[in-house]
């Protein structure tokens, strides 16, 4: 037998990790980033937080766990947290919302846009920015001169190493693909060994900042689209809820709200938040 299981280690390996160790991280995640995690993510926490404590030099998930949880664990907090955090993306992403984005919501947006009015998207959960930036992408193909009107992308999320990556705006041909490409080359520079980083009118559409969604939120201005896409499904049921009334009051008359193919929004906000298509929400019903 495994050393550490046969001190109670409920995962094998070369630190010790209890039921307690388990309950407690998952209780600072729930605490933290509003994510919940059922006892079957056990190894998936061993893997992912083992290396952590290499680096701190740690012997155990008990010391990790009092670390993270003392007055001088914010930053390794955020490090757990971005370390649990699942970033699966990629450009266009859920084909259908680009093309509803473009169909449907874009023309009324664009008019308004070129009379001078206010149009505002965010993209909550933006990972490393291939969904605001492919946002972007369909906004440029609607409303080429976007950038030059008063029209603008708040990508947000809640781990800094991938707003980081989203704000730099650099990546490979291959994750580039999915796009259209007559698009992607138009509005992405190539860079070296195959990269390929974001131009300046999609840099100027798309501004990146670290944000939880299950914390303050300090935008006052009202948007006209929502992208929340495969992150509330990580929540439990009462904090779904929660996230999907705060979208209300920041939303406009009719703006539309996208989100992911396993996911549905429930409790307070299902009384204005009506279906407009495969996983597509509008503030007030249908048009």
């Amino acid at each position: 037998m495994n050393a550490a299981a046969g001190r109670g280690s409920i995962v094998e390996g070369e630190f010790v990790f209890t039921a307690d160790d388990f309950r407690h991280i998952a209780e600072m995640l729930h605490a933290h980033a509003g994510i919940a995690l059922n006892e079957g993510k056990a190894a998936l926490v061993y893997s992912r937080l083992a290396k952590r404590l290499r680096i701190l030099g740690l012997t155990s998930f008990r010391d990790y766990c009092a670390l993270v949880d003392g007055v001088d664990g914010v930053d390794e907090r955020q490090k757990m947290t971005a370390a649990l955090t699942t970033n699966v993306t990629r450009f266009y992403r859920e084909p259908h919302h680009f093309d509803d984005l473009r169909d449907r919501v874009m023309p009324e947006l664009a008019a308004r846009a070129r009379a001078g009015g206010r149009v505002r998207l965010w993209s909550a959960a933006c990972s490393n920015g291939q969904e605001p930036y492919s946002m972007a992408l369909t906004i440029l193909q609607a409303l080429p001169e976007a950038a030059d009107l008063d029209v603008r992308i708040l990508a947000t999320d809640i781990d800094p190493n991938m707003v980081a990556q989203g704000h730099d705006g650099t990546y490979s041909e291959e994750a580039l693909e999915p796009a259209p490409v007559t698009l992607w080359r138009k509005y992405f520079d190539r860079a070296d060994r195959g990269q390929w980083t974001a131009g300046q009118q999609l840099k100027r559409l798309v501004s990146f900042k670290e944000l939880n969604l299950i914390g303050d939120w300090p935008m006052k201005g009202k948007f006209d689209v929502i992208f929340c896409r495969n992150v509330v499904i990580y929540f439990d049921d009462a904090t779904q809820e929660r996230v999907w009334k705060r979208f209300t009051p920041l939303m406009n008359p009719g703006a539309t709200l996208y989100i992911g193919h396993s996911e549905r929004v429930s409790g307070p906000a299902t009384s204005q938040l009506q279906t407009a298509g495969l996983t597509t929400y509008r503030l007030g019903g249908p048009a």
